[in-house]
């Protein structure tokens, strides 16, 4: 129960599959337990998991105080139990404390033969340590899941490998300090606290061992994604085959080989084992939660028992602390492994959140811009007077603003559709040779109205022998949108310019330049999220969704290209755009 070595945790990635009939005795059996712990009426339950946990904190600390002790390493220094009473505190609570307790004073009493005083108070903190403990991670963990966040990895190492551990660390402390006082012979303050820092190590090391583990495989802990099928493509069984492999070189690295053998005399550096967090990653990456952290906690038995042995490179001459180095590679590999998956998770839930938005925007673009068009159409009706006059100039005045406002509506909703196929995957480009000085008249014809009522000059240049490989549509909705913001953000006496050329490697570079209000660094990355728009533009009360850069980005990204800009706050802005050259022609094979 008290101990030196860290400890270790560990979490992975979910994968998606569906359930088999194969799974269905387990799932049965997960969907037991879980009413077993939800279910807090009638006497059976309650004896059945106090009994179990009972049971399996005194088997086990039987099991590894023995092991432990046969080579003259007694009390043991990772306390496993711990895991039993994570697992047993928040699967149960406070209704398992009981198990708990007298699982502890089983193993205290009976098997290391501790006063009684001594080993009741010593149970009390083993069971209410670990409860406390979980109370305190439901209370703070997030909604999704404790390991489905990385606040939730967060809650756990807090409330079960520090919180925790310290309550049994003091109430053990103090039981021994008592023991000693009762017997005439006091503790003096440093030797308590060298045994609370041991007590405190060896249940933190213990939690980390089998924990996550357990919680996932009971069910207690829920997966991101439900394990399914068994490893049948090749990409599967590759995983599966890396799982093996990280299970294998744990074993020829601290596992008892034949005399003679060099890994059995501890030859090799004793920083090799922290190589296998980069096949760890992997299985984290790609494999479940619950296959990456039951690796953890094979890794680190395998490392334990071989160590206390005496194999391995942690029994390298020079190795003052052993078991110390074990703990810190479990804390590692635990800590990797359960931080990689809770990102994976989020990012994992960040990107279908981003999917069902876009997909709810393109559907509602989509709806809003039927009944739209109609209030547009019959408002020119109305304003160009086809059917007769309207008779009030205030009433021929308000269908103009129907009319200007209604294009301004369907304009913002076409840009929403159109950012909201792109990020769903659904916009498609098919580039060809375009007559891009005719896309270039079409655009600066379609903005020349604005630029002359607000007395801005525009122009237009190109290198001899420009071409131009891109989709049609998309090649003209990027040069107007940058066309227009430059018109928009230049003031009256402003000039504003767009050039074609070709740069080094043959690609089509396009330039939309302006003497503008200009941006700062700052400015930049706000103006090109979508619906970013910096302050200096909204204090202006310019209309627009700040969509027409980030648009403008996805198009030149799906074309192969990159979009660039070139501003200073009062300066001016210049944006280039650069499109992949056209694929060689094939070469005809010769018959």
């Amino acid at each position: 129960m008290t101990g030196t070595p860290h400890s270790a945790a560990a979490i992975t990635q979910p994968v998606a599959r569906q359930p088999i009939p194969r799974q269905a005795a387990l799932r049965a059996l997960v969907q037991r337990w879980s009413e077993l712990r939800l279910v807090g009426d009638g006497p059976m339950p309650w004896l059945a998991g106090n009994f179990a946990a009972a049971f399996a904190y005194a088997v086990l600390g039987l099991a590894v105080s023995q092991f432990f002790a046969a080579y003259s390493l007694f009390p043991a220094p990772i306390w496993l139990p711990a895991s039993v009473a994570v697992v047993a505190a928040l699967a149960g609570g406070l209704r398992l404390a009981p198990g708990l307790f007298v699982g502890s004073m089983i193993a205290n009493f009976l098997v290391f033969q501790a006063p009684f005083y001594e080993a009741a108070i010593i149970s009390l903190g083993n069971s209410l340590g670990p409860v406390i403990g979980a109370a305190l991670t439901r209370r703070f963990q997030p909604a999704e899941g404790l390991f489905e966040r990385f606040s939730g990895v967060v809650v756990f190492v807090a409330c079960n490998i520090l919180i925790h551990p310290a309550l049994t660390a003091s109430t053990g402390a103090f039981a021994i300090a008592l023991a000693n006082w009762m017997a005439n012979e006091p503790l003096p303050a440093a030797a308590i606290y060298s045994i609370w820092i041991a007590w405190w190590l060896c249940d933190s090391g213990g939690t980390l061992f089998f924990a996550p583990a357990v919680l996932l495989w009971l069910g207690v802990e829920k997966l991101s994604q439900p394990v399914g099928q068994p490893f049948r493509g090749p990409a599967e069984r590759g995983d599966l085959a890396v799982w093996g492999a990280v299970a294998a070189i744990s074993v020829l690295l601290f596992a008892p080989l034949p005399a003679g053998t060099s890994l059995a005399h501890g030859t090799i550096h004793w920083a090799l084992p922290f190589m296998l967090v980069l096949p760890v990653s992997w299985v984290a990456l790609r494999m479940s939660l619950r296959a990456s952290y039951s690796l953890i906690s094979l890794v680190a038995v395998i490392a334990c028992v071989g160590t206390v042995i005496g194999y391995g490179p942690f029994r390298a001459p020079g190795i003052g602390n052993p078991m110390q180095l074990v703990g810190v590679l479990i804390v590692i590999l635990a800590l990797n492994v359960l931080t990689i998956g809770a990102l994976l998770n989020e990012r994992r839930v960040a990107e279908e959140i981003s999917k069902c938005k876009s997909q709810f925007l393109a559907n509602m673009s989509h709806d809003l811009r039927t009944p739209l068009n109609a209030i547009i159409g019959f408002s020119d009706l109305i304003r160009n007077e086809s059917w007769g006059p309207v008779g009030n100039d205030r009433y021929r005045e308000y269908v103009g603003h129907i009319n200007e406002s209604g294009l301004m509506l369907l304009g913002l909703m076409n840009d929403i559709l159109d950012l909201s196929k792109i990020e769903a995957g659904r916009r498609d480009i098919q580039p060809s040779a375009l007559d891009w000085r005719q896309i270039v008249d079409s655009c600066l014809s379609m903005v020349g109205p604005r630029a002359v009522a607000k007395g801005v000059q525009v122009e237009a240049t190109a290198a001899s022998g420009v071409q131009v490989f891109a989709d049609d549509l998309a090649f003209r909705q990027i040069l107007l949108n940058l066309l227009s913001n430059a018109v928009k953000f230049t003031g009256p006496g402003g000039r504003v310019s767009v050039s074609l050329g070709t740069a080094g490697d043959g690609a089509t570079v396009v330039e939309v330049a302006d003497t503008g209000i200009g941006m700062t660094a700052e400015d930049i990355r706000t103006a090109l999220e979508p619906y970013g728009q910096v302050r200096e533009i909204t204090q202006r009360r310019e209309p627009g969704t700040g969509l027409g850069l980030p648009i403008s980005v996805r198009l030149a990204e799906l074309h192969g290209g990159r979009l660039a800009i070139d501003s200073a706050a009062g300066k001016g802005t210049t944006v280039r755009v650069t499109f992949p050259p056209a694929p060689a022609p094939a070469t005809p094979v010769a018959a």
